[in-house]
């Protein structure tokens, strides 16, 4: 599936729209693509190709023949600087050739990385402290040292180096060394989630000024740095860096001194950058890749009849969503908050999911997973798709007989077809939506560039299974919101006024707008130690989202991957997927 090159927006308004420009089509941090199209080139799509004398081999290394698996990407990485990379491609990649300081495991648990523990927060809720494991090097042969784990913390937290993933490391002020391996992060306020953010935040240690000065480059932080085309020596991870042909591929090596036992198991890991959908899974079925990333679903039952091949469908991080216009421009329909609850109502997701999915995934009830414990009971028994209410929305706006509206959608995947299946469900109630297909780059500077559109259906990559995590990184900053909701702030262009519903009437304190009070609501869940408290603040904004109609959540769609059957030990969850441990056998 093309333009999935994704993981989670973490950017200001700026470097989303440097992002887009970089990557054209391609998909860029909190957008993601899911249909066909070529994002990377098709270079590279044999999956065979050797370097450096090696030759491909199914056995276990014991011949002394190169062990290699061959792994197909939708997307091309853009960045092997941990501090810049926001896409879904490098993090693959950039998974085997550093480690984290918090682990996510395939299961969604967190388990201590490149520190020893995972640490409870001190000082009520304000400071973490992390321990580095002994014996860590890198594949330079240096220690990992503390020094180093402060250089690439400060880093990300000096402003001048526009680090996309900054905001990753929520209220993080500064760290101190309070031990000879001991780093400490003091914290603005209390957040007692931070250690799932880092996840996220600290996808690897790099030794301490390897970066070097910083120079003009590609992706949402419009820099580079000495690591961001060549990390050799830089990582500590299970395979070290070899070379990266653009268009084509990324070639690792095994780490021989790797700290965790079991790994790695082949020699090589080989990513090739295949856009297109039939090229992948042709090479696949043929023998000539050994794994894909992204199977279409209407491909997946048929692939999954393959002897030869294993396939898994789990929940997904990927959420379909029709965003809306909360601004107050002329002759926006979606400013209006029971015309967005006409639109809300009078959308069945089941039909957009059988369709366009072929059944793979879940409706959703607002924002987060519709079975999960910090979904709002009260969502999980609403019935989202209700025509009646619907028409009696449209009469409350004072247009009964419904009103026009344009969808935006990306072309080359599946987002047009998932409009055109809106756009025939609306007109029953009487709603006329008219559907644009346009390259995604276009798509998204007209989302954050402009407050001329209406609707814009794409998808979303959530990759920190904590409800707070998305609520914030969906909707509560003024400077990249992708409704236009606002509240009045000095990081905003004067084009992005205010907007949206007002404050709750029962809401405790003098907010300007809804939005004020959002953030101020979601920040005391942020800080409360108590999960109890936290579910039920994260309930009432969830309602509250729907109840206002911000923005039209559709459904999950499942992660789909496919794999020979000779490899092994290739682990696959909702947020993290395990490349570390694969083998690979006859």
């Amino acid at each position: 599936m093309a333009d999935d090159n994704i993981t989670e927006i973490n950017m200001d308004r700026r470097q989303f729209i440097a992002a887009a420009s970089a990557v054209g089509a391609t998909a860029f941090a909190g957008c993601t693509g899911g249909g066909s199209g070529d994002s990377g080139g098709s270079g590279g799509s044999d999956g065979t190709e050797t370097s450096g004398g090696s030759t491909e081999s199914s056995s276990s290394g014991d011949s002394g023949e190169t062990v290699r698996v061959n792994v197909a990407l939708a997307a091309e990485p853009w960045n092997f600087d941990p501090a810049l990379w926001t896409d879904t491609a490098t993090s693959t990649i950039g998974g085997l050739v550093y480690d984290e300081v918090i682990e996510l495991t395939p299961d969604s648990e967190l388990q201590p990385g490149l520190v020893t523990e995972v640490p409870d927060p001190i000082d009520g809720g304000t400071a973490f402290e992390y321990t580095l494991r002994e014996g860590i090097t890198f594949h330079n042969g240096d220690e990992v040292t503390v020094e180093d784990f402060k250089y690439s913390v400060d880093w990300i937290l000096n402003p001048d180096n526009n680090s996309p993933v900054k905001s990753r490391l929520p209220f993080v002020e500064d760290t101190e060394i309070v031990g000879d391996r001991t780093l400490r992060l003091n914290l603005s306020q209390p957040f007692g989630t931070l250690n799932w953010w880092l996840t996220r935040g600290l996808e690897g240690i790099v030794p301490e000024g390897s970066r070097g000065d910083t120079a003009e480059g590609k992706g949402p932080s419009g820099l580079a740095t000495d690591l961001t085309q060549d990390p050799s020596g830089a990582g500590t991870g299970a395979f070290k860096f070899v070379e990266w042909k653009s268009g084509s591929h990324v070639l690792l090596e095994k780490n021989e001194d790797y700290w965790k036992e079991g790994a790695p198991a082949v020699d090589e890991f080989r990513f090739n950058f295949i856009g297109e959908d039939s090229t992948r899974l042709a090479n696949l079925r043929s023998g000539q890749l050994d794994l894909t990333d992204k199977v279409p679903p209407k491909d997946f039952e048929s692939l999954s009849g393959q002897p030869d091949i294993t396939t898994e469908s789990v929940p997904g991080n990927f959420t379909q969503v029709l965003y809306v216009n909360l601004m107050e421009s002329e002759g926006n329909p979606m400013s209006n908050r029971h015309n967005r609850r006409a639109v809300l109502f009078g959308i069945d997701r089941e039909e957009i999911l059988d369709e366009v999915f072929y059944g793979q995934g879940a409706v959703q009830k607002g924002p987060w997973y519709p079975d999960n414990d910090w979904t709002s009971p009260k969502l999980k028994e609403m019935q989202m798709y209700d025509p009646e209410k619907a028409r009696r929305e449209l009469e409350l706006a004072g247009n009964p007989d419904g009103f026009e509206m344009d969808i935006i959608a990306t072309k080359g995947s599946w987002f047009k077809d998932e409009a055109v299946v809106i756009q025939n469900q609306l007109s029953e109630i009487g709603i006329e939506a008219s559907v644009t297909a346009v390259d995604k780059s276009t798509l998204l500077n007209q989302v954050y560039s402009t407050d001329t559109w209406h609707a814009a259906m794409e998808d979303w990559a959530q990759s920190i299974p904590v409800a707070t995590s998305w609520l914030d990184a969906g909707y509560a900053d003024n400077n990249h919101n992708h409704n236009n909701w606002h509240h009045p702030s000095d990081d905003l262009e004067d084009i992005y006024a205010p907007s949206g519903p007002a404050a709750p009437d029962d809401a405790e304190g003098d907010f300007s707008n809804g939005h004020e009070w959002y953030v101020s609501k979601l920040r005391e869940a942020q800080a409360s130690t108590d999960e109890q408290e936290q579910k039920e603040i994260v309930w009432e904004l969830e309602e509250y989202l729907v109840e206002h109609g911000i923005q039209i959540d559709i459904a999950y769609v499942n992660k789909l991957e496919a794999w020979r059957n000779a490899v092994n030990d290739y682990d696959v969850g909702t947020f993290q997927d395990n490349y570390r441990f694969v083998s690979k056998g006859e």
